[in-house]
């Protein structure tokens, strides 16, 4: 067990590491190419982001598989166990023997204080989330059913106009808001939100939510703001498409942003989309200018699977500079 405690303490510190090293990655590629990427048509954009997002648990990941492959090999054949070249003042992230010291107080209440935050941040999240989704149900068992346009109606005059739900989503319109609308409005309204539906939105951007906690503060208001952005833009994209008028599209959102109070973000908001509630500027701008053409992202799934791969095929060099970075401060 004494032999055990460091290691477990050494593979965690790798980890943290690890995670800070993916959020300063992503906040290099959002500083880099971040304006550049704001151009690129939405359903593209939307996943590239996404990818963003995942950068710091995905980096944590496979950093920490490849420095693990040398022990877990060394487990399946102790012949390959390289920890016998090292002397005792070195880091061993192995399974077998263990680490040399244990991690400094200094790093180890730094560790704590990082895991601190991300406990707080989820447990924060989940709760916000929690009341979410008591108003949710509150407001849909208030609401009456309408079959023929597949969404519930709230008996309210306030302009409400929202997809919410994380596994089960649903439309929630009120009545004084349809009573405001054409029937083309409708359409255009009920279309941009069943695409949302379709799509999950409500669910992708709590995940979003919860991932950005691993990233640092200007990275993590970019990555949240240009997600909403790229999603409102799609479902956009996709009313203007059943429509055939991306004018009219743009005229109903500039209606509802001027009859509804937007000024304050709802108790809702992690747990639901709103029409005409972010981005009205950009959301017009773009359908009032000539569509961007598709982007093919096959070079970036090349890219991961290359660096990937990469990773792996090196695993006892990133064991090795691993060990050795966790014994300059560890000794």
């Amino acid at each position: 067990m004494n032999a055990v405690t460091p290691a477990v303490q050494q593979f965690a510190l790798a980890g943290a590491a690890f995670l800070l090293l993916g959020s300063f990655l992503a906040a290099t590629i959002v500083s880099l190419c971040g304006n550049r990427l704001s151009r690129w048509e939405p359903r593209a954009r939307h996943r590239v982001i996404l990818l963003l997002a995942m950068l710091p648990s995905m980096v944590a990941l496979v950093l920490l598989l490849a420095v693990s492959l040398p022990s877990i090999t060394a487990l399946a054949d102790p012949g390959l166990d390289h920890c016998v070249v090292h002397d005792d003042g070195h880091a061993h992230l192995c399974f077998i023997h263990g680490a040399a010291a244990d991690v400094p107080a200094a790093l180890g209440l730094a560790g704590a204080l990082l895991v601190g935050f991300l406990v707080f941040s989820l447990g924060r999240g989940a709760a916000h989330l929690a009341r979410a989704r008591h108003l949710v149900s509150t407001l849909a068992a208030t609401g009456v059913r309408d079959a023929e346009l597949g969404v519930t109606v709230l008996e309210s005059e306030r302009p409400v106009c929202v997809t919410a739900g994380l596994w089960r989503p649903q439309i929630l319109i009120s009545r004084g808001l349809l009573a405001s609308l054409s029937d083309g409005e409708r359409e255009i309204i009920l279309a941009h939100e069943q695409a949302h539906l379709k799509r999950r939105d409500a669910l992708v951007a709590y995940g979003v939510r919860s991932l950005t906690a691993l990233h640092l503060p200007g990275t993590r208001r970019w990555l949240a703001r240009e997600l909403e952005l790229a999603a409102e833009q799609v479902c956009d994209d996709e009313a203007a498409s059943l429509a055939k008028d991306r004018l009219a599209v743009a005229a109903t959102i500039l209606k509802v942003e001027r009859i509804a109070d937007h000024g304050t973000r709802s108790p809702l908001d992690c747990l639901a989309v709103a029409f005409g509630a972010r981005a009205v500027a950009r959301r017009v701008e773009a359908l009032l200018s000539q569509p961007a053409h598709p982007r093919s992202l096959r070079w970036i799934w090349l890219s991961v699977g290359i660096a990937t791969a990469s990773a792996l095929a090196s695993a006892e060099e990133v064991h090795h500079l691993t060990e050795s970075a966790l014994s300059s401060v560890a000794p």
